[in-house]
């Protein structure tokens, strides 16, 4: 198998995933949505890095996964428009 060093266990020495998830989900929607779309990208290219590699299976759940990480971004720009005209001048 493939070397997978390049696959971290934690960012930043962040390991506890609920942390992580909790830092992230208290982004404002617009950097969340932000986030999303860089990790969309990144996923669906290593979807198709393993497709290129004759990991079909692998690359295909890869991009599926990706699709979904982009209706996510979707949706999070959406409660993005619905709350913003609830925020202040400042935390916009």
């Amino acid at each position: 198998m493939k070397d997978c060093s390049n696959h971290k266990r934690d960012i930043a020495g962040i390991s506890d995933m609920k942390e992580l998830a909790k830092m992230i989900g208290d982004l404002h929607y617009e950097t969340l949505a932000e986030f999303l779309s860089h990790l969309t990208d990144k996923i669906y290219g290593d979807g198709t890095k393993d497709r290129m590699a004759g990991r079909n299976k692998l690359g295909y759940e890869l991009q599926a996964a990706s699709s979904h990480l982009s209706l996510a971004r979707k949706f999070i720009e959406e409660a993005w428009l619905i709350s913003k005209p609830f925020m202040t001048a400042d935390e916009k």
